[in-house]
């Protein structure tokens, strides 16, 4: 079994957490928009929607990444 899927999932997973929160607490991002801070608790939801989403969309590929390679 390759281990190039399950690196590459992990890869991207763990680059687009960095990224987030390296953008999130930015010091450019609160002076463009300081409206952010005041309104985080949609702004967590929408966040939460788009990562739940993007998890069950990786589940979904690498199974059926894994049942047509098996």
């Amino acid at each position: 079994m390759e281990l190039v899927p399950y690196i590459l999932i992990i890869l991207v997973a763990v680059i687009g957490g960095v990224s987030t929160l390296v953008i999130g607490h930015s010091a450019a991002n609160k002076v463009s928009n300081p409206e952010y801070d005041r309104r985080t608790k949609g702004n967590w939801r929408r966040l939460s929607w788009i990562y739940i989403a993007a998890t069950v969309l990786s589940f979904t590929a690498a199974a059926i990444y894994l049942s047509t390679n098996s």
